[in-house]
């Protein structure tokens, strides 16, 4: 991830986690988005969650029941 393209709140965030731009640099946006949460006191989330998040949003609409 670049940190000049990041939003301030996020960068921030990361910072203050420990961060340095290089290590940054070297996050996928899945790992950034999860150091962001852990900030902010969601603990434990993985980037498989992130995953699990896209298939479900990928699944088909759901189906009205029968009356």
């Amino acid at each position: 991830m670049n940190p000049r393209n990041m939003d301030a709140a996020c960068l921030r965030a990361l910072r203050r986690r420990g961060h340095s731009d290089a290590t940054i640099v070297a996050m996928s946006p899945e790992e950034a988005f999860c150091e962001y949460c852990a900030y902010h006191g969601i603990m434990n989330l993985q980037p498989n969650t992130l995953q699990m998040l896209d298939k479900l949003r990928e699944s088909p609409p759901k189906q009205q029941l029968a009356s």
